[in-house]
């Protein structure tokens, strides 16, 4: 994800010049929250923990195994925030998009017109923490983005989804009515000039 998409402005990566449309509009782009790394920062800050203390009371073999069982620890973060770092979840006028993966990268998209229903879940932790989950139902198969988890700021961007859900039929009826060669009902003024009794 080097350098900044021309067409879509600073701050959105270039990689995803390749993924979108130009007549695309960004509503919104972000990573998941914060709280993905909890665990793997948790697990790696309690191995050196417990490294220093058993380096205290003994030494020899134990510390060696101990150090690299350690260093694995702090390798599968590096990894893990990597992976955090470089996955890109955004919403489109079109769809909803899911970039991810290092080695082989992975482009998982949802197309609005094929969502039906969503639900909107945010467990006691989420609340606290501010983050919560989409689970999309669509029309027909299996979806490859059905559930997204991890959301920071989700009730802004449910209502951003929501919005782009349910407008495109208000919008039909708008244009509809608008089209030309459409009957629109026209309604004479009560106190027009050729009404009027002198």
């Amino acid at each position: 994800m080097v350098g900044h998409s021309e067409r879509f402005g600073p701050g959105v990566p270039k990689e995803l010049d390749r993924y979108l449309i130009p007549s695309e509009q960004i509503v919104f782009m972000l990573r998941r929250h914060w709280v993905v790394l909890a665990e793997p920062v948790a697990t790696s800050v309690l191995g050196l923990i417990i490294l220093a203390w058993v380096s205290s009371k003994t030494d020899g073999v134990l510390i060696k195994i101990l150090t690299v069982l350690w260093l694995l620890l702090l390798s599968r973060l590096i990894l893990r925030a990597w992976e955090w770092y470089d996955e890109l979840f955004l919403a489109t006028d079109r769809r909803l998009m899911l970039v991810h993966g290092i080695v082989t990268r992975q482009v998982d998209i949802m197309p609005m017109s094929k969502v039906t229903d969503m639900r909107y879940d945010r467990s006691v932790t989420g609340q606290i923490l501010g983050y919560g989950k989409f689970v999309m139902e669509s029309a027909g198969q299996d979806q490859a983005l059905s559930t997204i988890n991890y959301i920071p700021d989700s009730d802004l961007h449910y209502q951003q989804i929501s919005q782009i859900i349910f407008a495109p039929s208000e919008r039909k009826l708008t244009q509809k009515a608008a089209a030309p060669g459409s009957r629109v009902p026209i309604t004479e003024p009560e106190q027009a000039w050729w009404r009027r009794k002198n």
